[in-house]
């Protein structure tokens, strides 16, 4: 749970500027331009989710990339995030513009936020902790499923896509020694309720460099165009 008075997110103490930010709608900055908003914590935050899933994954999982990877994305995809994300309360401590309507997509993206800010407040092992505490009981469910043969199936088809473009073209580059893509966000676009996020995906090939562009509802489903860009571009097969 929240506390602001004692900046504080389920016990764990976070800088209360860092803490504000996070839970900070881009939307208020249009009434209040001084106010710093979560769009950089979560970009900060989404790597940070991203490292500690894949490290305990690797560490606990005797599985190959390719069902790591389906397990991480079913982990942090929007539904999971903001699930987690309700269960501490994020959607009644977001600030945002009045008669504002709260989306899924703000809930995931202010927990990433929330990710970025007891990174930078608590330092790396600390904020390991905080995942743990959030995460561990899901984890600890893929282990038990997986050991199930009709459950391991089942959990592996609830996955985002079970060759989700993402997965498929990081698993194309590490098993070919290449740096592992890099997405951008260019802009946002829409309504409040209803944004459009165009992103960008840059692979680079010996001396090569490969974008390809996408959009979405929310930055994930921009990504996954943009991947299957560059997939196309490469011949990748699927």
């Amino acid at each position: 749970m929240i506390d602001l008075e004692r900046s504080t997110v389920n016990g764990w103490e976070i800088e209360n500027d860092l803490l504000i930010e996070a839970l900070t709608h881009p939307n208020l900055t249009n009434i209040r331009p001084e106010q710093n908003h979560f769009e950089r914590l979560e970009f900060l935050g989404d790597a940070v989710l991203d490292m500690f899933t894949a490290e305990w994954l690797y560490k606990n999982l005797k599985e190959d990339v390719g069902i790591l990877s389906k397990l991480r994305s079913l982990l942090v995809q929007t539904e999971s995030l903001a699930e987690i994300g309700k269960e501490i309360n994020l959607h009644k401590k977001l600030i945002v513009r009045p008669k504002y309507k709260i989306t899924t997509t703000d809930i995931e993206d202010c927990l990433e936020a929330i990710f970025g800010a007891v990174y930078l407040s608590t330092g790396i092992d600390i904020a390991r902790e905080f995942f743990n505490q959030l995460f561990l009981g899901d984890l600890e469910k893929f282990r038990k499923d997986l050991s199930d043969t009709k459950k391991r199936n089942k959990l592996l088809k609830l996955a985002v896509c079970e060759r989700n473009p993402i997965n498929l073209l990081q698993e194309f580059c590490q098993k070919r020694g290449y740096d592992l893509p890099t997405y951008s966000l260019l802009s946002k676009k829409g309504k409040e309720h209803e944004p459009v996020y165009i992103m960008e995906c840059l692979v680079k090939i010996d001396a090569v460099e490969y974008k390809g562009g996408g959009k979405g509802r929310n930055k994930k489903q921009a990504r996954m165009e943009a991947a299957e860009v560059i997939i196309k571009q490469l011949k990748i097969k699927k």
